[in-house]
């Protein structure tokens, strides 16, 4: 059994799109992926720059919280293409898969993108769709969370700080796949639930992101 963590960037489609709008209201520019083999340990990572279709630059918002330049998706492929290349990487793995994201949102994107611009799946595509799990769900289920729970949090709550950059899918991807590894280890996850719980409880702010501060879905984007 191979585990795949995989993390999206994304940027709003403009608002002067308004029919794209009504259907999905982002637009995927980065994949990141990373692959861990039974023993937990990584063996393969895919990154991909996606270019967008509804816009032809970056916003500065979305340069400032993910370092994704206009330039990073000069020349690059589409979206179809791209997810295409995940879903053979995945298939092609040599093993049963599982794919891991945290939340539904990137599902959720996937299948609305799909929509907006006439994409049919394709066998490989739906392969990847139909293993597809929420992580986020798992971790808030385990720890017995009726608010979901955002990864920095989640990290910490397992004693673990983010490594690497936030808002870049490949390093979120990662720090996705290190809560997997605590979650598969249910006698040590165990002995720690009482103060997981206690620490999810917890009034005060631990290393609070800018995701936390911010709906960074109401930010416009520069056509």
């Amino acid at each position: 059994m191979k585990y795949i963590f995989i993390d999206f960037e994304m940027q709003n489609i403009h608002k002067t799109q308004k029919d794209a709008r009504r259907i999905c209201r982002q637009e995927i520019i980065e994949i990141g992926a990373v692959m861990l083999d039974e023993n937990y340990e990584e063996i393969d990572s895919f990154k991909r720059y996606v270019k967008p279709s509804y816009s032809k630059s970056i916003s500065r918002s979305i340069e400032e919280l993910t370092g994704i330049t206009s330039a990073d998706l000069y020349n690059r492929k589409m979206i179809e293409t791209e997810l295409n290349a995940f879903a053979s990487w995945c298939v092609n793995c040599g093993d049963s898969f599982i794919v891991y994201a945290w939340s539904e949102n990137d599902l959720n994107q996937i299948n609305s993108e799909f929509e907006l611009k006439g994409i049919t799946p394709s066998s490989e595509m739906s392969q990847v769709i139909n293993n597809w799990r929420d992580l986020q769900l798992e971790y808030d289920q385990a720890v017995g969370s009726e608010r979901a729970t955002g990864l920095t949090k989640a990290l910490e709550s397992l004693g673990h700080y983010f490594d690497g950059k936030q808002h870049d899918a490949l390093d979120d991807s990662r720090n996705t796949a290190i809560i997997f590894r605590e979650l598969s280890n249910p006698e040590e996850f165990k002995k720690s639930i009482e103060y997981i719980k206690s620490f999810l409880s917890s009034k005060e702010s631990f290393s609070t992101t800018l995701g936390d501060l911010f709906d960074f879905s109401k930010f416009e984007v520069c056509a």
